[in-house]
């Protein structure tokens, strides 16, 4: 039985994975910014499935609140406030497609070449885990979400913090660069 339920999650996690990589590719290649920010919200939902299927709920919710939730709506509002109607502009974009997937493969390329013993090299003999002090009083197995949280909030606090802020900025940048386009 517990093989069934593993191959079970497997097979799940491949066809979230699939999904959500073809719904960045009608991202990417959706001529509608709308449509674009649809295949996000619809890539970030099979991420989400993902975690789902690896039994990380904490990191299935956290995707489905933070980006399908927050990021999607944020990506909505700059839609919505920036006007996309002026037809040079709109001309000048539609024919960059082609030497920005050339541009994406070249590094993909580069990068896959850069970092080709990190990403094809042999597995960690030892899985990534908490530090001991902090998984005191935890079953880290059973409590994902505290082993998260412990390990967010008291290692990763600063970064945390300083993520928050970035993000605030990029709000209030596209506010006042929406802004300033209506004027």
């Amino acid at each position: 039985m517990e093989h069934l339920l593993e191959t079970i999650g497997r097979s799940m996690f491949a066809i979230f994975g699939v999904m959500a990589l073809g719904s960045a590719a009608f991202m990417v290649a959706s001529r509608s910014a709308v449509h674009s920010v649809l295949g996000f919200l619809f890539a970030m939902l099979c991420i989400a499935g993902c975690f789902l299927a690896m039994e990380a709920e904490f990191l299935g919710m956290a995707q489905i609140l933070v980006y399908a939730g927050g990021i999607v709506v944020l990506f909505l509002f700059v839609v919505m406030l920036v006007e996309m109607s002026k037809k040079k502009e709109k001309e000048v974009f539609q024919l960059q497609s082609r030497y920005a997937v050339a541009a994406a493969l070249i590094g993909a390329a580069v990068f896959a070449g850069v970092f080709r013993k990190v990403l094809f090299g042999a597995a960690s003999s030892q899985a990534l885990i908490l530090d001991p002090d902090l998984a005191q009083g935890l079953n880290v197995a059973q409590q994902n979400a505290q082993a998260v949280s412990r390990g967010l909030f008291a290692g990763y606090l600063l970064p945390f913090e300083i993520l928050s802020v970035v993000l605030l900025v990029a709000l209030v940048g596209a506010v006042v660069l929406a802004k300033t386009e209506r004027v």
